[in-house]
């Protein structure tokens, strides 16, 4: 994956929508951070396009910023629109098809352990 386009030892902002456009038959990723903690992308999902079926070893949380994303956890699929928000323990099965050109900011929380 590409490096983070931003470091936490400073104050950085960004507008999401337009750091990411939909770019027609395909699906896009930036990495904003990337730190011991933390690590957050923005995706850009062109309708119809797919992620299969994956897994993560952290806490995940997925916030959908625009369009529309069917997202499948342990066999159970949910229909994500703009404003949606979607947390989910390490290691779950999951995958996603973008129903419409979607836009959406994961969020992968590196939990430490005693």
């Amino acid at each position: 994956m590409a490096q983070a386009l931003y470091k936490t030892e400073q104050v950085n902002y960004a507008n999401l929508l337009e750091l990411t456009p939909i770019v027609a038959g395909a699906t896009v990723s930036k990495p904003l951070v990337n730190s011991d903690a933390l690590r957050q992308v923005v995706f850009a999902m062109d309708k119809g396009q797919l992620m299969s079926e994956h897994r993560a070893p952290f806490i995940v949380v997925v916030q959908v910023l625009d369009g529309e994303l069917d997202f499948t956890v342990d066999g159970e699929t949910r229909r994500l629109v703009a404003h949606d928000w979607l947390v989910m323990p390490p290691d779950k099965p999951h995958d996603l098809d973008a129903v419409e050109p979607t836009r959406f900011l994961l969020t992968m929380v590196k939990e430490r352990t005693p």
